[in-house]
């Protein structure tokens, strides 16, 4: 999972900017609309498909505020974050509480980026993000992962279910939620590679959740961001799905979401964007057309994120970039079953 920590210019991977931005930079951005309501608990019978939908509907329904730890790899970072609802739109804001105190604010359809530190801001359309986890309901009907409960457990000094997501074969990690017995709030997740181990993980140190928060908390720093240096990424380019890429070959259950082309200012030609899901996992796939010889032969293969893994294959007229939080070998299949439409 990103977090505002990669500087623009900085990432894992070579991709274009607007790619790190949306894919790496302001990803911690989550996909949760909030209003001052309760999910109904679950007795202590709820099967584990039953949490889910519960779960998933209390990501898009609570308002709540509090703080988080983030761990990946070696790194642990401590978030402050208040997140609401408008008629307009979600809004939110994240402070980080170690090491340079960045900032992400979520304002209807923009995320804001700020490192105060260098002094820069990245501004991009709002997308959506599984730090805590968009998770999907259908995702309780799946037939791709087995879902099981695990011992209760405390988060937070909150009583949690604890649902175990193990997926059926070796494309795709596994979860396992913490969720809130009052509130279906999902206050701890890990992702777990094939061998059961840890990759990333996220949990909550408190949380609580007010009927109303001041829209005031979510309003820019709108003389600082005039002051800083300033990237906004461009407007994709919404088109017909697969019109400009097909896959053969992919792995199960992974089906294409949306498609998008847009051009980048850092490139003499536009980039397609195909986003791919199995309703838990997300993968994005970035076709930049560019002739081979322009292709860096040293970035070319898997690089690695915490959770995140990224491939990057070269084809005679373009360079094929597959990135998501699934295993390395994933990415790497995905990659080689892009074919691009003539």
């Amino acid at each position: 999972m990103r977090t505002c920590a990669t500087q623009p210019g900085k990432g894992l991977y070579r991709l274009p900017a607007s790619v790190l931005t949306k894919a790496l930079v302001c990803s911690l951005v989550l996909a949760c609309a909030a209003m001052p309501m309760f999910a109904v608990a679950k007795s202590v019978s709820a099967t584990p498909a039953e949490l889910i939908q519960d779960m998933s509907n209390a990501l898009k329904t609570l308002n709540y505020e509090g703080s988080f730890v983030h761990i990946q790899n070696d790194n642990v970072e401590a978030m402050s974050i208040a997140h609401s609802n408008h008629p307009d739109g979600e809004l939110e804001y994240m402070l980080s509480l170690n090491g340079e105190a960045r900032e992400v604010y979520r304002n209807h359809s923009l995320v804001t980026c700020i490192w105060p530190g260098t002094e820069s801001v990245i501004i991009s359309d709002s997308k959506s993000r599984k730090l805590l986890p968009a998770v999907d309901a259908a995702l309780a009907k799946t037939e791709i992962y087995t879902l099981s409960m695990g011992k209760p457990d405390r988060v937070a000094g909150i009583e949690t279910h604890v649902v175990e997501v193990t997926p059926k074969d070796k494309h795709r990690y596994g979860h396992r939620f913490w969720i809130d017995k009052s509130t279906s709030m999902l206050l701890r997740s890990v992702v777990l590679d094939n061998a059961d181990k840890i990759v990333e993980q996220f949990m909550f140190t408190n949380i609580s959740y007010p009927e109303t928060i001041p829209t005031e908390r979510f309003d820019t720093p709108t003389e600082r961001i005039q002051a800083y240096t300033k990237q906004t990424a461009p407007k994709p380019i919404l088109v017909e799905a697969k019109n400009r890429v097909n896959f053969e070959g992919l792995p199960a259950g992974y089906k294409e979401v949306s498609e998008t082309y847009q051009p980048m200012p850092i490139n003499d030609g536009p980039v397609t964007h195909v986003m791919l899901s199995d309703g838990m996992a997300s993968v994005s796939v970035y076709v930049e057309y560019l002739d081979k010889a322009s292709h860096d032969d040293m970035a070319m293969g898997v690089s690695s994120m915490g959770a995140m893994n990224a491939y990057m294959h070269s084809l005679d007229n373009a360079l094929i970039t597959v990135v998501g939080e699934v295993p390395s070998a994933t990415v790497e299949v995905i990659a080689m079953s892009v074919r691009l439409v003539e």
